[in-house]
Parts: structure tokens; sequence; C-alpha cells
């Protein structure tokens, strides 16, 4: 959902003027029905004068709650505020124009005024502000989402781990062990000659037994 702009400061002028113009209908129509019903007891003409007091005095009163009700509505941003706005402003430039054409040339301050009111709320950024219009391409856009904060990734503690230093493994060399040296012959064959190793009971020669 878009979120809705600031209020433009014309809307709550306009605002606060509707709701004036309200309270002051609703007192003028108070007035006219007042005064109406102290006519009604006239003779032959009070019930006559009454009657249509008290109708111009309700019709004050209707008119007198939607002013007031318009000026609420603009100070809210209401789409229905700006629908009755753009109605009344309409109605509004065709009565001061009438009225103009009869005759009654200050009534086209009216109309000027009017004019400037329509011309007002269809500007852009005061429709966006009653819901009535997208948001210009220029306006950037308000994201209402809620934006999800990712938590801070927790690296592994081998990351972070300090570099273990080498260790020294021992590992003694195994002494050398003495060359055997092969049994040197102690004696000599009884038959040929031949030299005979420790132990032998045979010539490995002629294999005389010694």
């Amino acid at each position: 959902m878009m979120q809705k702009p600031p209020r433009p400061i014309g809307i709550t002028i306009l605002g606060i003027i509707e709701i004036l113009i309200g309270v002051l209908g609703l007192l003028v129509s108070i007035a006219i029905i007042g005064v109406s019903a102290l006519f009604s007891t006239l003779p032959t003409v009070g019930t006559l004068i009454g009657t249509v007091g008290v109708v111009i005095g309700g019709v004050f009163a209707f008119f007198s709650l939607i002013w007031l009700a318009t000026g609420v509505g603009f100070l809210h941003g209401k789409g229905w505020a700006w629908t009755l706005g753009m109605i009344f402003t309409v109605l509004s430039i065709l009565g001061a124009a009438y009225v103009a054409f009869t005759g009654v040339y200050q009534a086209g301050y009216a109309l000027v005024f009017w004019i400037i009111m329509i011309i007002y709320l269809t500007r852009s950024h005061v429709k966006v502000f009653f819901g009535k219009g997208t948001v210009p391409s220029y306006m950037p856009a308000m994201n209402t989402q809620p934006t999800m904060r990712s938590a801070p990734v927790l690296q592994s503690q081998t990351q972070y781990a300090p570099m273990a230093s080498p260790t020294l493994q021992y590992n003694p060399t195994p002494a050398p062990m003495p060359a055997q040296t092969p049994a040197t012959a102690t004696g000599k064959c009884r038959s040929c000659g031949m030299p005979l190793a420790p132990g032998n009971s045979f010539c490995t020669n002629c294999g005389a037994k010694q």
C-alpha cells in the first residue's frame, strides 16, 4: 500500500474555509427556522411564511452540513470529499456564471475563485493526496512494507581461529646397526686344501667330511 503524501497547504486552507462556511450556514439556517416559527403565529399568512421559512432553513442546514463534512474530509484526505468538492465547485461555477450574465458583475469575482479552485483540485499532487491519482514519475514511491534486516552472518570459527603454530615432532633416528662381518675361515680341507668356514663339517669344494 502506498503511503499518503503530506497534506498540501492549499487543501488545509480550503478545508478550514469549508468548515467555517458549514458552521456559518448552520447558524443561518437555525436563525431562519427560528424567525419562521415566529412568523407562523401571524394570522392568515403566518402559516405560509412559516412553512417557506422552515423549508429554506432546512435547505441551508442540508448544504451547510455537506460543506462541513467536505471540509473535515479535506483535512483527512478522503476521496469522497474530493468528489463532493468537485461537484460543488462545478455547480458554483455555473451559478456564478448565470448571476454574472444577468447583470450582477460582482459575481465575476466568485466565478474566478471557483475556476481557480477546480484547477487546483485537479493538480496531480492534490489528487494523489486524495487517492485519486498515481504518483508522478518524479516523485519517489513510498514503500510501507516492513523491511527485514538480515542478521549478521556468523562465519565459521575456523575463519577467525588463529593459525596453529607448527608442532615440532620428535622422530628419533634409530642408531645404525653395526655391519656383520663374515666369519673368516679357520681351517683347510684335509682332502683338497680349500679353506673351511667355521662350523662346517663338510668341504664346500670337494664335499669331504672333516
